[in-house]
């Protein structure tokens, strides 16, 4: 799962998603602070710095109006006592007059409020100063005094605000980051194992249920309620089956005590009308006969009943045992069969029921495929999955009615002329779906494809 491929799967699970929210409002929060801090820190530091230039400012001119001395000798004077600031004086024509460093005239010009000035700026500095903050104090007479004080202390704490800044950044992002993808591993885990409980679900396995953790958090409230309402969909599934299996073998008894009836009428009787009307009332209750058997097969199957005896299934032979039987029936109506069957491909499975679903597709080619000339079943190993094909080349089905064919009792030929009951494809999805696997319907009018995805046996994943 690692924004294209992983990351982009990442993104798309809430809980990482939410806890990524949670840093990014922590690191603007962060943000938020560290500039509040800078500002203050550094508007302290500049006010020290300039309130201490402005009272050496107010010194000198203390000096100048009582002395009466001239700006260069108070300068030196003031220098003399060190004092521990810079001073520049300029003459009104701008060369320098006096003090502890050189300013040019362009320079003292562009100054007109408190500045800082590193030693990039082009000022000639001592080694261990970093930078300076100043401002120009321009007298009566034209000239010019700069005085600034040592401010490598500001940009010192600038520079550790920033880098202190970077780490606390660094650290709650990577904290974040780690617990958003650990929120977003424990989020995932819990769907997998919602998602694996529904495919069993699914699958045909009614008495499975979500598991509960011992947080008792959302999930397992969510769980509870899920189990609940499954619970509720078993019960009503097994009454349905329940209901379905009585009335099946409820009426399979008198049918079937119908049907002897019939044929020792049909023997006894000398009326040749008689003994025709008999006859189709004979086909009439073998039908019937056939879509209750039909039904309790299809029961059986959705219940699950067969999967405890589940074995290892050649379906390789199996499919080619089917093929050749079929070849002759196919033949008989212009249809030519073609297989393409990779050996080996083995499944864990009921040989009956697999027997039954290709069966099932096979009879629906020989039924149902109007103008078809040719059909054929493809097998092969992919990605630890057997894929299988079943295809011919007839009318087809409409793609409007393709969502409805795997229901029971729907047939295209409304008007019940053909043999059948609607009962063959509702019976092959739910044999595909006790196996794990998937049906899917393809094609147009040009022809048919059904795809069927069985799981491979493990060793056939690995190769044999």
């Amino acid at each position: 799962m690692w924004l294209e491929g992983p990351t982009r799967a990442l993104w798309r699970l809430s809980g990482f998603r939410l806890a990524l929210l949670g840093v990014l409002a922590a690191l603007a929060g962060a943000l938020l602070v560290f500039a509040i801090v800078h500002h203050a820190t550094e508007e302290s530091w500049r006010d020290q710095i300039d309130a201490r230039v402005a009272a050496a400012q107010e010194d000198i001119l203390g000096d100048l109006s009582h002395n009466h001395k001239g700006l260069t000798w108070n300068v030196r004077a003031t220098l003399a006592e060190g004092s521990g600031l810079f001073y520049a004086a300029m003459a009104p024509d701008g060369h320098w007059l006096a003090g502890n460093f050189h300013l040019s005239s362009a320079m003292a010009n562009r100054w007109t409020r408190p500045q800082t000035l590193e030693q990039q700026s082009g000022l000639v500095l001592p080694r261990h100063v970093l930078a300076i903050r100043g401002t120009v104090l321009r007298l009566p007479g034209g000239e010019r005094l700069f005085i600034a004080a040592d401010a490598s202390a500001l940009l010192t704490l600038k520079s550790l605000i920033a880098w202190s800044f970077l780490a606390v950044f660094g650290t709650i992002l990577g904290l974040g980051l780690l617990v958003s993808l650990l929120a977003a591993r424990g989020t995932l885990k819990r769907v997998e194992q919602f998602a694996a409980t529904l495919h069993e679900i699914m699958a045909g396995d009614l008495s499975r249920r979500i598991s509960l953790s011992w947080p008792g958090d959302e999930f397992d409230r969510l769980a509870m309620e899920t189990n609940q309402m499954l619970k509720r969909i078993q019960e009503l599934m097994e009454n349905l089956r329940q209901v379905t299996n009585d009335i099946s073998h409820d009426l399979r008894s008198p049918l079937a005590r119908l049907r002897e009836h019939l044929e020792l009428s049909q023997t006894r009787s000398t009326d040749p009308a008689a003994r025709q009307i008999c006859a189709e009332a004979i086909t009439l209750l073998d039908q019937a006969l056939d879509i209750f058997a039909a039904l309790l097969r299809l029961a059986e199957v959705e219940a699950g009943a067969r999967r405890a005896h589940f074995c290892v299934v050649d379906l390789s032979a199996l499919l080619t045992m089917l093929v050749e039987s079929y070849e002759p029936v196919l033949a008989a109506r212009a249809i030519s069969l073609r297989a393409e069957i990779a050996p080996r491909l083995r499944v864990q499975g009921d040989r009956e029921l697999l027997a039954q679903l290709f069966t099932n597709l096979l009879d629906n080619i020989a039924l149902h495929a109007q103008g078809a000339s040719k059909a054929g079943i493809r097998a092969e190993r992919e990605n630890g999955w057997v894929q299988l094909c079943v295809s011919d080349n007839g009318n087809g089905i409409p793609t409007e009615a393709k969502s409805r064919v795997l229901q029971r009792f729907v047939r295209l030929d409304t008007a019940r002329q053909r043999p059948g009951h609607g009962l063959g494809l509702p019976l092959a999805n739910a044999i595909t779906v006790l196996h794990g696997g998937h049906l899917s319907l393809a094609g147009d009018a040009a022809g048919l494809t059904l795809r069927i995805s069985l799981p491979a046996l493990p060793q056939q994943i690995h190769g044999e």
